[in-house]
């Protein structure tokens, strides 16, 4: 899997183009960052770490990924036990927050809370969190009821989660 990656000095855009759905979600997010016709396609140094970490959370397809210059990493993993479950996100290997969701029937799940350690507050992590849902529900044709305040305020905000709402 190729990946082609973008420097602002204090992070870096990762892209993997074979899992690019060109949605345009980035264009139209950050369109001094973005501009497909011309290369390099990816200017990151024209808008700030956080901008940047926020509009690469809403990627869809996760074609769109942070590695931060200092080394940090970020990983998320779905743990699920057929009645319930929740999606972790770890920095440095380290818990920085979690989303759970219980199944509602075989094809939708509801967000019920999600949480950020305080120490971790402010990266947008929980946008993380709630847009790896997004993109779990997309791969296997469920949808998602966001009843958590933080979940549905995402939603509300993002008319692009329509087709994963329940």
């Amino acid at each position: 899997m190729s990946t082609k990656e973008y420097s602002n000095g204090e992070v870096t855009i990762v892209w993997k183009p074979e899992k690019c759905i060109h949605s345009g979600i980035c264009v139209k997010t950050l369109p001094q960052v973005y501009h497909p016709k011309e290369k390099p396609w990816i200017n990151p140094e024209k808008a700030s770490s956080k901008e940047l970490i926020m509009q690469v959370a809403t990627c869809p397809s996760g074609a769109l990924s942070i590695k931060q210059e200092n080394k940090t990493m970020i990983k998320i993993e779905r743990e699920d036990n057929g009645r319930k479950g929740r999606f972790v996100i770890y920095e440095n290997d380290e818990l920085a927050g979690e989303m759970t969701y219980v199944w509602a029937g075989e094809a939708r799940f509801i967000i019920d809370h999600t949480g950020v350690e305080e120490n971790f507050s402010g990266r947008g992590l929980g946008k993380q969190l709630v847009m790896k849902a997004v993109e779990y529900a997309r791969n296997n044709n469920l949808k998602i009821l966001p009843l958590c305040p933080f979940a549905k305020k995402v939603f509300d905000k993002d008319k692009g989660l329509e087709d994963v709402r329940a």
